[in-house]
């Protein structure tokens, strides 16, 4: 029997915002809190040591900030790309967030994707019918990019997560609503004999410090 070869990719959802601060940005672009800072630093830590491929993230801030912890843990500097088709759906029309510069202070390493996935119709982001088709087509740009074997984390947002994570595994989003938690770690898989799968969905176990009385399903 051959051997079944996968692809793997962790939907990450962004660390706890700061929703009275957004400073120079707009008011869909804000900052983590000092809980977010601390939740961003825990989520890393399980996956220090670990080969990653590819670090995705949206353009704003609380996602990079989120990507750049893990960045400084696994060791390698890697690059995160930033993908502006990420950004959380009912953002500001025409939004994508802070330009290149700004976020490079954050962290050094950052590239913007190199193609465009999708232009927003009038730079409309909040339909359901504009984030399935984004969804659909951000999924299976990822899928076609990773080679078996290889593992890539995506940094997004709660509600976008409705449509990428239904599209990831080829459902539609439906009359349900995908309940994220901040730093949420969410495992999509693609193996060689055709199949997809959802090995686990919204783990936050790696708050536990931060949650000494919360009881997690074992």
């Amino acid at each position: 029997m051959s051997e079944i070869l996968k692809k793997e990719i962790f939907y990450i959802r962004h660390a706890e915002p700061d929703t009275n601060n957004w400073a120079d940005r707009s008011h869909c672009d804000i900052d983590l809190t000092e809980k977010g800072e601390s939740q961003a630093k825990l989520a890393a830590e399980r996956f220090r040591g670990r080969e990653i491929n590819y670090l995705f993230s949206s353009p704003l801030v609380r996602c990079i900030k989120t990507a750049v912890a893990f960045a400084n843990v696994l060791g390698t500097h890697p690059e995160i790309i930033v993908i502006p088709e990420l950004i959380e759906n009912g953002s500001l029309p025409d939004y994508k967030g802070v330009d290149m510069e700004h976020l490079a202070g954050y962290y050094d390493n950052l590239t913007l994707c190199e193609e465009k996935l999708y232009d927003f119709p009038n730079g409309e982001n909040e339909s359901d019918e504009v984030n399935v088709e984004r969804a659909e087509i951000i999924t299976a740009w990822m899928k076609e990019k990773l080679q078996y074997g290889e593992k890539a984390l995506v940094f997004c947002h709660g509600s976008f997560g409705n449509y990428f994570i239904p599209a990831a595994v080829g459902m539609k989003q439906g009359d349900y609503i995908l309940s994220l938690s901040h730093t949420s770690v969410t495992k999509i898989k693609y193996t060689s004999d055709g199949k997809q799968r959802i090995s686990f969905m919204n783990d936050i176990s790696h708050l536990r410090p931060l949650l000494p009385d919360y009881e997690f399903d074992t």
